[in-house]
Formats: C-alpha cells, structure tokens, sequence
C-alpha cells in the first residue's frame, strides 16, 4: 500500500474526505457481499482503473504485489483442500477434483480453489482502494476528518502522525539495508532463525532511529506550544460541494443495487 500523498487535480483529489471514506467504507461492504472470483475480479478491475485515473505508477503496484506471491499460493491451497463440498451452493463448486491422500481424504474442490481466488482478489482490491485513498487524501484532511467524527485529540494526533512517518522509516530501512551490505552482511542464512539472526543489524538501529526522531519529534511539539490549548484551528476547514452530494448518491446507489443483486437475484455465490 502506498502512503505518501500525491497532489493532483483529478476529481477525487478534489472530494472531500468524508466522501472518499464512505466510498471506501462502500467498496469494502461490496467486496464482502459476493463470493464469486467473478465479481471479484471485476471489482478490482474498476478499483485499477480509479488508480490508473490518479496515476499511480505500475512499476511500485508490481513491485507490491510480488512479494505476495508466496502468500497468493499458499491461501489458494489451504482454501482448496479445506473447503468442504457441502459449503457450496451449486454443484459445480462441489466437485472435487482430486484427494490428496489416500482412501479419498483430504478432497480439493473446485469452490474451494474458486473461494482462494476470491480472497487474493479482495486482498489485491483493499490494498489497491486503501492506496488510492491515501494517495489522494492529505494529513491535514485526514486530520480534520477524525475531528469530525468526534475522535479525542490525542488520538487523532497520533494516527495521522504514525501514517506520515511510515514513509521516513521506510527510506531509513532502505539506507540502513544498503550501509549494512557494503559492510558485508550477509541476509540470505537458511532456516526461520538465520533469517531472524540475518535481519537483526537492520532491526536495531532502525529501533534506534525511530526513538531519536520521536524525542525530535516531540521536542518540536512542545516548541510550538503542543497542548496549551484544546482548541484546534485548521487553515482550511473541509466542506461538501455539489459533487460530493452526486458521488455519495452514486455510492449509496452501487451499494444497494450490489444487495439486490445478491440477495434478490441470488448471483455471485458459489
């Protein structure tokens, strides 16, 4: 997921945040409601095109999405083998196509294969909305959105400033990383131990640098009179527009004809 901001002037730049959140909110509601890699896919197809609107680029998508292939293997095979027939409606998701031991034991079947390909597609959609999201949501926003649903100071002060600063630990793990191989380390020792052991010279002072930039941190805050008082201006307050109005309506729109058509017409399922 990425989690800096991106300026741009696209339409969901321009939303207000509370619009984007109950879009969010609404694709999360949609993805759960169908069990069918179909829709699924379809689903995702439509989050793409909303990050290829806002240009996100699709080397940094690639290189997210690789390092789940191991995860994407492993789901498709555990949902497979433990999928029973009787948890599917139709019985084309039923059949099972072969038993991985003896005496027909342990059967894959096909819904199950099909239910694993629903859950990568769900996991590639949230990561690619929660992206698109944030890419097109400043902190200051996000800020003030926390403001509005009523949330105590403190806290809301604390999620945004922990979203802002993960980009800054990643660029520290990165030089960190790349300081500890010119001076030899070694990160490919077998076994779950060696590559715990391998990554403990990145670890630390990684560690490390994050307390000294949160004492910073802090520092700062109290520089600037952090607490004096628990009014809190923002040099621009978030406001609906007319095309709030229109997307919500759009959202609340999709969100109802997704139940009809799972719960009226009976499609998506397995």
């Amino acid at each position: 997921m990425f989690i800096e901001y991106l300026p741009g002037e696209t339409l969901l730049h321009r939303l207000d945040v509370r619009t984007k959140m109950l879009g969010f909110f609404g694709f999360i509601i949609i993805s759960f409601l169908f069990q069918d890699p179909k829709y699924q896919l379809l689903i995702v197809s439509l989050t793409g095109l909303l990050a290829f609107w806002i240009k996100i680029p699709l080397q940094k998508i690639r290189g997210m999405l690789i390092p789940l292939i191991p995860i994407i293997i492993s789901i498709i095979l555990i949902t497979g083998f433990t999928f029973a027939p009787e948890r599917f409606d139709h019985v084309s998701s039923q059949t099972i196509l072969f038993y991985a031991l003896p005496g027909e034991k342990l059967g894959a079947t096909v819904g199950g294969f099909m239910m694993g390909s629903t859950f990568i597609f769900r996991l590639f959609g949230m990561m690619i909305a929660s992206s698109v999201l944030i890419l097109t949501t400043s902190m200051d926003d996000f800020t003030q959105f926390f403001q509005k649903m009523k949330m105590p100071v403190e806290v809301s002060m604390m999620l945004t400033t922990a979203i802002r600063f993960i980009p800054t630990l990643d660029k520290k793990r990165r030089q960190i990383l790349e300081a500890q191989r010119a001076r030899g380390t070694k990160f490919n020792e077998k076994g779950i131990i060696g590559s715990i052991r391998s990554y403990i010279p990145i670890m630390v002072p990684l560690f490390i640098n994050s307390i000294m930039m949160a004492n910073s941190l802090s520092m700062a805050m109290l520089n600037r009179g952090y607490g004096l008082t628990r009014t809190w201006t923002s040099m621009r307050e978030i406001a609906f527009a007319p095309r709030d109005y229109w997307v919500m309506s759009f959202i609340v729109l999709l969100i109802t004809l997704s139940f009809f058509v799972r719960f009226r017409l009976h499609l998506g399922v397995l």
